[in-house]
Parts: C-alpha cells; structure tokens; sequence
C-alpha cells in the first residue's frame, strides 16, 4: 500500500486558521479519510501569520493532530546564508514513522512551513522539496511505498460555477479569485492546483475559462469574510481549454505541486 504525505505552505491563511482546518477536514472526509495530522517543519514558530505563531495552531487542533518536528527546519533561517541546509536530516524518520501510525488509523500527515510553493527555482526553492527528497530516500531504504504531493494533491479537473456580470467582468479583466457560496466547499476544498474552472455569466450566458486551486477564505478584521477560489494567473477571455490545460500542466511543473513516488 502506498502511504501518501502532503507537503503544504500556510501563506495566506494566517488569520483564518479555523476556516483552514474546516475546509481540510471536509476535503479529507470526502475522500473517506479521517482528519489529517499537521507537522510543523519550521526552525522557528514566529512571524506574522498569527495562526502559526509558537502553539497558536497545536492549540487549534489540539495535541493529538500536531507535531512540531524542529530538526527539520531550514537552518538558512538562522544563518541568513541563503539555499536549504535541513537541521538534522535524520528526523525525517520520525515524519515517516508518523505517517505510518496516522495510515493505520486512516488518516494522512501534512507538513508544512510558510512557503506559498515548493518551487523549483534553485536558491528560491522551499526546504519542503529536500525533505520530499529525505523521505523519499528513507522509504527506498527501509523498503516502504510513499508519495509526496503539495496539498491537496491529485490531478487537475474540471468543474463550473455561475456568476453575475460584474462578477463575470471583474475575473475577465484582472480579478484574481472566484468568491463562492460556503455550501459548496466541500466539492472545492479538495480542488487540485490548475484545476479548469468554466465561468457562466447569469446575465448573458458568456463563458470563460481559467486555472485555479483549491478553496481559500478572505477573512474580515469584524470576523466575517467568504470563501474563494485563487487564480494561478490572469484570466485569458480567448483562451480554449486545451491551451489553458497546457498552461496549467506548465505552472504545476514549474511550482512544485506534482506527486513524486518512490520507484
């Protein structure tokens, strides 16, 4: 049986983290999955995104679904030399060891940092990539089938919504999300990245086409606020589907978000 990790970056999610564990939770039920466990693979548990900072998110969820695995920090946070230099590579056997115990109780593992993307950008690259490339490399030695994926994993697909005219303009002309009605988040939780979403206009029955990724919330300083889904890049009003599908297969490479499986 092959394990499957998910690699994540909280960018943007800072101040609506109970929102995140919602639409996580929904996604990973809709797979006939248990909730998920979330492992902090930060050096430091500090910065602006006040969900994340020391024990803001264990407190969220609560200790049993959150390990903080320091050792598998960037220690390029510390030094300020720049490139990935993993504190003590040998911790990735406790990632795997995790992720084999959360399996046997039907639920998976997400590890994460701040990272928007584990791009591929040499210097610029997440220190997620290289702990893939550790756990990877420790379940071809102890003979365990994994696969690591950014989250929420899963091939591109296709879907529909419906918006009025202004709404309709706003994307064609620069808008970089898709704001939809909270009963629909259990079918976008889970979207995957460069996913092909057709946009009907109510008022006049045009369409549109663009890549986008899975659910987001824009959260409010009065508490409220919706739930979106985040454009890859700006609308094409002329585009066909095929050459957004190709579009799509481009970014997801260049950004790090296929699967990798050990051989």
């Amino acid at each position: 049986m092959t394990i499957t990790l998910f690699s994540w970056g909280y960018w943007g999610w800072g101040n609506a983290t109970e929102r995140l564990v919602e639409a996580v939770d929904k996604a990973e039920k809709s797979r006939e999955f248990c909730p998920p466990l979330f492992v902090d693979a930060r050096l430091r548990r500090q910065g602006r995104a006040k969900g994340f900072v020391g024990n803001a998110f264990r407190d969220l969820v609560g200790p049993l679904r959150y390990r903080w695995i320091q050792d598998l920090g960037n220690l390029a946070i510390a030094t300020g030399i720049g490139g990935v230099q993993i504190k003590n590579p040998a911790a990735v056997t406790e990632l795997v060891d995790l992720a084999l115990h959360a399996a046997d109780e039907h639920r998976r593992v997400i590890f994460y940092c701040a990272c928007e993307f584990p791009s591929l950008d040499g210097a610029l690259a997440c220190h997620r990539r290289t702990i893939a490339d550790l756990l990877l490399a420790h379940a071809e030695k102890i003979g365990r089938s994994i696969s690591v994926v950014e989250w929420p994993g899963r091939a591109p697909t296709e879907t529909r919504i419906s918006v009025d005219k202004k709404m309709f303009t706003a994307i064609m002309h620069g808008c970089m999300s898709v704001p939809f009605a909270a009963e629909r988040l259990p079918a976008f939780a889970a979207l995957p990245w460069a996913s092909m979403l057709t946009i009907e206009c109510d008022d006049d029955g045009r369409t549109g086409i663009v890549a986008v990724g899975p659910a987001r919330f824009s959260a409010s300083n009065n508490g409220t606020g919706f739930w979106y889904l985040p454009l890859i890049e700006p609308a094409d009003p002329g585009a066909t589907m095929e050459a957004s599908l190709r579009r799509g297969v481009n970014w997801r490479e260049a950004h790090g978000v296929n699967e990798r499986r050990t051989s």
